[in-house]
């Protein structure tokens, strides 16, 4: 049965808040890429991880799932491209924000196409916007208040990203791509998508069609057709991939806190009022403006904090949702602030 107690106990452990991971490259989190807005990446790896250590090695930065920037294993990125691409003309259109009329598929494949020629040394998102927009139809270009100019659609160009080949420079002040080494072309179709479901369904599952649609921004249809044939039953709208059904059935006791900075992978599984069931607490743990993280207590999110640089120390500012002592976060506000080489305070 999955129940909730057992999801929350399987799913700490799947996200290896225990430590054990011997290396970065070994976190599921990595499986499907690791958030990096408001620099929520190394936060979220100091949770999981003794020593945080330079992603920009063996990792990568692009623009990826729901168009937000991504770290990844670098080797996987030629598979990562033609996983993420749609699964269909519809799908192209929800991941998108294209009105329905338009061939979504075709869109893409131009813009991402053109980026492709367009990028071919480091150049800021800017200069590459540019550049690009002369080169694509007017039909795949829409006027932007923002910036006061004509240009391809922020949706359409961050999905357009890593199908052309690109990655982000992370040193940089500014949004920079630099072309991937042996760049392929464009993908042609969607391929193993059905692989980014069982990854997902590894880390959050169990779950069903409608919260890896949520979280990929795809179409039900679309994930419901690329469904796995070996996925496992659980419940009646929940799988699990073979492999993980023992530990599904027997996970370890979540008997651990953590500082989940916002944006954390954890927080990131869209079925919300499974990870926090009361509504008000909800609100606090996914607010915007003003994110907060999440005080993560033997598997329950037990308040939320805020973090700030003062005084050349790391400020941790704490609000538990039940009265709790702040001091059992202590040890982790210093790891956290080594990870990020300053002094900690923790009220």
């Amino acid at each position: 049965m999955a129940d909730r107690e057992r999801v929350i106990a399987y799913r700490v452990a799947a996200h290896q808040f225990d430590r054990s991971a011997a290396h970065a490259s070994d976190l599921r989190v990595f499986d499907l890429g690791v958030r990096d807005s408001e620099r929520s990446a190394v936060p979220a790896l100091a949770a999981r991880l003794a020593d945080v250590p330079d992603l920009s090695g063996d990792f990568a930065l692009t623009w990826t799932v729901r168009g937000a920037p991504h770290w990844h294993r670098a080797s996987e990125l030629p598979a990562l491209a033609a996983r993420l691409w749609p699964l269909s003309d519809a799908d192209a259109l929800a991941r998108t924000g294209r009105p329905a009329a338009e061939d979504g598929l075709a869109v893409l494949r131009r813009v991402a196409t053109a980026l492709r020629e367009v990028v071919d040394r480091p150049m800021t998102a800017g200069e590459a916007s540019s550049l690009l927009t002369p080169r694509v139809p007017a039909s795949d270009t829409a006027w932007c208040g923002a910036c006061g100019a004509t240009h391809v659609p922020d949706p359409v160009f961050r999905a357009a990203v890593l199908p052309a080949g690109l990655r982000c420079a992370p040193a940089e002040g500014a949004v920079t791509f630099v072309p991937l080494e042996d760049r392929g072309p464009v993908p042609a179709e969607s391929a193993g998508f059905g692989e980014l479901i069982s990854r997902y369904l590894r880390l959050h599952g169990p779950a069903g069609y409608a919260e890896v649609a949520r979280h990929f921004g795809a179409p039900v249809r679309d994930v419901k057709a690329a469904w796995p044939d070996d996925l496992v039953p659980v419940s009646r709208k929940a799988w699990l991939p073979a492999d993980r059904v023992a530990a599904f059935e027997n996970p370890p006791e979540p008997e651990l806190v953590r500082l989940l900075p916002p944006l954390d992978p954890y927080l990131d599984a869209p079925d919300r009022d499974l990870l926090v069931p009361d509504g008000a607490h909800r609100k606090e743990v996914w607010r915007t403006p003003g994110r907060r993280g999440a005080l993560l207590v033997d598997g329950d999110v037990l308040g939320t904090w805020t973090a700030r640089t003062a005084d050349g120390r790391l400020e941790i500012r704490t609000t538990p949702f039940v009265p709790l002592d702040v001091d059992m976060f202590a040890e982790e506000a210093a790891h956290l602030a080594r990870t990020l080489d300053l002094p900690p305070h923790l009220t």
